[in-house]
């Protein structure tokens, strides 16, 4: 339920609410008449924030979304094209990286900034496990590679298809191919029957993954970690979530021990038209 609020002295009746309403909840009965809920729309609402956030006057309020709460948005936040186009086009999936941890105050912060990507009807169903200590990295990286053992003795063809004897061996060999020598990594996961879920725990993952550059630090998936929680007990009580959860995605994150000063090339896209 959602208690849907307006100060009558700010609001201007300009009906910019009812307009962004995503589930078309608010309405406006006649000229100067104050915006107010459908029937039914208090049970309806998802409490988006959308109202509270685009009135002009600051005149909306939701019950557990007071208009005071919400950061304004500087006048001056916009950033170019051109910014916008570097930080898209030149980051790098990391996989050489310093000796060096980052602090967990940085790695809480990215989580706040990533918890704001959308969802589906604002369900925010995305769930964040942090594997920060170093020496249980190593061992979600053992374990993974115990999985891949199983899939290769089963001669399961998803094995063969994903090089998993290569990875293996170069374990074996001394080098890790699962995380890359990162110090930490950042697992996305839900319960199992949200549909909205997968999605939603992509979108916050790269939205973490983009703000990591801002603050010096690289990022890469780590999908054998993450097809390994979803396949081994063992692996899913290191990671600590519940047999009744799906990770839908992990993310090596620690400071690149290399730059990229240029951009590789890329396919031209294949665009259809209509």
């Amino acid at each position: 339920m959602a208690s849907f609020n307006v100060d009558e002295k700010k609001c201007s009746r300009d009906g910019i609410c009812v307009a962004v309403c995503p589930i078309r909840i608010i309405q406006m009965n006649g000229a100067g008449a104050l915006p107010s809920l459908v029937e039914g729309g208090e049970k309806a609402c998802i409490k988006c924030g959308h109202c509270v956030a685009v009135c002009p006057k600051g005149a909306l309020s939701l019950e557990e979304m007071p208009v005071s709460a919400c950061s304004p948005m500087p006048a001056d936040w916009n950033l170019s094209p051109d910014k916008v186009e570097m930080l898209l086009k030149g980051r790098r999936s990391i996989r050489v990286y310093k000796d060096q941890p980052v602090d967990r105050p940085t790695i809480e912060k990215l989580i706040d900034v990533a918890r704001y990507a959308p969802s589906g009807i604002n369900r925010q169903p995305v769930r964040w496990a942090v594997i920060f200590d170093t020496v249980k990295v190593k061992r979600l990286a053992e374990l993974t590679v115990d999985w891949m053992r199983s899939l290769i003795k089963e001669n399961a063809p998803i094995a063969e298809a994903l090089h998993m004897g290569n990875i293996v061996k170069a374990w074996e060999d001394g080098s890790d191919p699962i995380f890359r020598g990162a110090p930490h990594v950042i697992m996305v996961y839900s319960l199992k029957d949200d549909m909205t879920a997968p999605a939603a725990c992509t979108i916050a993952l790269t939205y973490l993954e983009l703000a990591a550059v801002s603050r010096g630090l690289g990022a890469c998936c780590a999908g054998y970690a993450q097809m390994a929680v979803n396949a081994s007990r063992d692996a899913q009580k290191l990671v600590g979530i519940s047999s009744r959860a799906a990770c839908h995605g992990a993310m090596m994150i620690g400071y690149p021990k290399f730059k990229y000063p240029r951009i590789p090339l890329r396919n031209e896209p294949h665009v259809l038209w209509r």
